[in-house]
């Protein structure tokens, strides 16, 4: 069997908020955090956590878990703001505010990168530069697809190494990796939609996502899957500032996450490049 790369994205139900009001609100990040570990735990699963530096500064045990169970830990930014919304100079500080608090708790190097909704892309191909900077071997941020929120919907759907200058073009003479999320293209047409993960996990019956991940590995490629922990958290509080798609479906999430890990088999994005050092 294929194995599939799994991704979660470490954030408080109410990071997407702006920073400023996150005190208003009780962390509820641990509790959803610790289910998707025994679910990964019973499957014999692996997966790429991707931290808040936010959250793992005020959460070091549940970071240490994590590492205690075999998954890769990487950098999900500090404030989960927008690439697109900061100045370089800004960036590069909450980079690294990151990979320094990750690395304290679990006195490993970060190698691995994912930014808030997704927004690495033409205009903010400078952050490539940065990663290689502070020394991490890949990035897991581009979505080859175009949605209101974010999208390169002409980038590669593969694995590929890439630069600042061109983040749409494979250049084996590189050696910074792109790992992006993974899309269904619709046979014979243009059309790329994303199925595997987040609000379309929830959003689209299971079948689909089925269908999907089985066209992806027929090309001998993995699929990337992404969630949060807060998408397995049913009873979080309902608020005005967070829109439709954080509530829609979180009663069957932890069912059809359950049925996914059954059905198939994930490793860690650090685990899959090891055992494929000469591909794109």
């Amino acid at each position: 069997m294929m194995k599939n790369i799994l991704t979660i994205d470490v954030e408080d139900w109410y990071c997407d908020l702006p920073p400023s009001e996150w005190n208003n609100y009780e962390s509820r990040v641990e509790s959803p955090t610790k289910k998707i570990l025994e679910l990964l735990k019973k499957t014999n699963n692996k997966a790429t956590f991707f931290i808040l530096g936010h959250v793992a500064e005020n959460n070091p045990d549940l970071v240490r878990l994590i590492k205690e169970q075999g998954h890769e830990i990487g950098s999900h930014g500090y404030w989960h703001r927008r690439i697109t919304d900061q100045t370089p100079a800004e960036f590069e500080e909450d980079l690294l505010k990151s990979i320094k608090i990750l690395k304290k708790i679990t006195e490993e190097d970060v190698k691995g990168y994912r930014a808030p909704q997704f927004t690495v892309n033409e205009k903010t191909s400078y952050v490539i530069d940065l990663f290689k900077k502070y020394e991490l071997k890949y990035d897991s941020s581009i979505f080859p697809v175009k949605t209101p929120l974010y999208g390169v919907p002409s980038a590669p759907l593969h694995i590929y190494r890439l630069c600042s200058k061109n983040i749409l073009k494979d250049n084996p003479e590189e050696k910074f990796i792109e790992v992006p999320l993974s899309v269904y293209k619709i046979p014979f047409t243009k059309i790329r939609m994303p199925l595997i993960g987040g609000i379309y996990f929830r959003l689209f019956p299971y079948f689909l996502t089925k269908h999907a991940i089985k066209r992806i590995n027929k090309q001998n490629k993995p699929a990337i899957f992404f969630t949060h922990p807060w998408e397995f958290d049913p009873n979080k509080p309902k608020i005005p500032g967070l829109k439709w798609n954080h509530y829609y479906g979180l009663k069957k999430s932890e069912m059809k996450f359950r049925k996914l890990l059954k059905e198939h088999e994930f490793i860690s994005i650090k685990e899959w490049l090891e055992k494929n050092e000469n591909t794109k």
